[in-house]
């Protein structure tokens, strides 16, 4: 829990929603009923999954001195009711209120810093996590939330800590304790991913949002959302983010255009995208833009020409792929908006290095390298196996899987986008939970035209045992789906996997 300085009555804090509350005070609010202490207040909302109402009885032997409750009646919002020795406060459309509620609880801490928000399919992590690596080389203390986990960021050092729930987006009341966190340590730069399930869900809803950027939108969660059309309408929710002044988008991105059309008019544009110098896009004149061109590729990374508003440069750096340089430019272009030093900016994105399990490299004396990735959509697995190849004269291994309980019609997409783009295709298992991976291999088959090629290994690491003794040292192993994760989901039971780790070991015992 954060310090002392945020125990507060409840009185005071919930006044400014209209209820007249007695004088308890507490130390935080949690919408985990497992976390329910004397000192915290539960907040009993009814959930996408779970009815937190069904927790009060066990939040009430824990001692919670003050429950809130969502009740659905308005007539009976600001009622109060006594049950054992805990305070129970009706709140109508409470799941509405959580963002506030939480901002006002931790005393508005995104007012205190500079925010950018990230939402997108593909590259919110590596964005993010970009973002606040060069923030901090430029001399700002800054820190981040998002897949990876939060934390202040501190070089190699860094310590990602998960939320419980593991959610890409922290639950609104969470969310707030995070930046009062941070608020407390000093940090003055908050990156941060907004999910589609969070915006959906109110999680950022008075999260000030100094900076949005999108960086683009292909299938994914249609679980959830259903359709494209619904999925790209709950990415643009973040353009009613309280204090929006600029938004980054992506001009290679068709739904950028979206973007454009729904902003307010006072929000400043600044474009970003990769371009042959002939056909440059250009946007409206009072719009700002980053731009690559001239892009090359080599062994150890990538190089082009900026071409911005703000100057031009050559840039050079380690990491691998097209799409990075997408990354990089929003994140140069955030940078850039924040009024930072165009030349000192340069300086540090030629010093970058690769986000964990985003497009990283782990080089094998005398036996094939192996990148591992997060990619889990058909669009990211494609753009991964691309960037491979391009940085290869060999053959490009792919190794790869799709969760079980998830949207099954991208599965043949998946297998479609590795049979385009890989020599080599080694069906595997992705946390597969109740679903068998034999069924999630076929279902991925059905987008082969040549399915009998595919190898189906379901054991991750002895998969990429496989393309190692038998891919040549100028061929390139990709291991697609768990990127930074730590874990498999085989059935009900969670066990530890780190790829990374595995691939780490691997790399020792297979070099010459």
């Amino acid at each position: 829990m954060v310090v002392s300085a945020f125990i507060q009555s409840i009185r005071p804090l919930l006044a400014k929603f209209g209820v007249d509350a007695p004088d308890i005070r507490v130390e935080g609010l949690t919408l985990d009923s497992r976390e329910v202490n004397t000192r915290l207040a539960f907040v009993a909302v009814k959930g996408h999954e779970r009815d937190g109402r069904d927790f009060i009885p066990q939040a009430i032997s824990l001692g919670a001195r003050v429950i809130l409750a969502q009740i659905d009646d308005s007539e009976e919002h600001g009622q109060i009711q006594m049950r054992d020795h805990s305070v129970i406060i009706s709140l109508y459309q409470l799941p509405d209120m959580l963002s506030a509620l939480a901002a006002a609880f931790y005393d508005y801490p995104a007012l205190k810093m500079t925010t950018v928000a990230v939402t997108g399919t593909n590259g919110k992590t590596s964005t993010v996590q970009l973002l606040t690596q060069l923030k901090d080389a430029l001399g700002t203390r800054s820190a981040s939330i998002g897949t990876l986990g939060s934390s202040i960021y501190e070089g190699t050092n860094t310590q990602w800590k998960m939320t419980p729930a593991a959610n890409t987006t922290p639950d609104a009341i969470r969310f707030q304790y995070l930046l009062a966190e941070f608020v407390q340590n000093g940090v003055q730069h908050t990156a941060f991913e907004a999910s589609s399930h969070a915006l959906v869900q109110g999680r950022l809803k008075q999260v000030k949002t100094d900076i949005a950027v999108f960086t683009n939108l292909t299938r994914d969660h249609l679980d959830y959302h259903v359709t494209m059309s619904e999925y790209a309408k709950a990415k643009r929710l973040l353009l009613n983010q309280p204090g929006l002044t600029t938004i980054v988008l992506n001009a290679n991105d068709s739904e950028s255009d979206n973007w454009d059309a729904y902003a307010k008019d006072d929000i400043k544009r600044v474009w970003t995208g990769i371009y042959q110098t002939s056909d440059m896009v250009h946007k409206a004149p009072q719009d700002c833009h980053c731009f690559a061109t001239n892009v090359s590729y080599h062994s150890a990374g990538c190089r082009f020409e900026l071409a911005s508003s703000w100057g031009n440069a050559r840039v050079d750096f380690a990491l691998f792929g097209a799409f990075n340089i997408s990354n990089v430019l929003t994140a140069i272009a955030c940078l850039l908006v924040q009024n930072e030093a165009f030349d000192e900016v340069i300086q540090a994105v030629n010093g970058l290095t690769p986000v964990p399990g985003r497009m990283e490299v782990f080089p094998i004396n005398g036996k094939a390298n192996v990148i591992v990735d997060y990619a889990h959509t058909p669009d990211a697995l494609e753009q991964v196996l691309h960037s491979a190849r391009i940085h290869t004269n060999g053959k490009v291994w792919c190794v790869f899987g799709c969760g079980g309980d998830r949207d099954k019609g991208k599965r043949p997409l998946m297998g479609k986008a590795a049979q385009q783009n890989a020599d080599v295709i080694v069906i595997t298992t992705d946390n597969s939970r109740s679903e068998s991976p034999e069924s999630i291999a076929n279902d991925i088959k059905a987008g082969l035209s040549e399915p009998q090629n595919a190898v189906f290994e379901p054991d991750r690491e002895q998969a990429i045992r496989y393309c190692l003794t038998r891919a040549n040292d100028n061929d390139i192993i990709v291991v697609a789906g768990k990127g930074h994760e730590d874990y498999q989901i085989i059935g009900n039971q969670k066990t530890d996997y780190n790829e990374r780790a595995v691939v780490a070991r691997l790399q020792q015992e297979f070099s010459k």
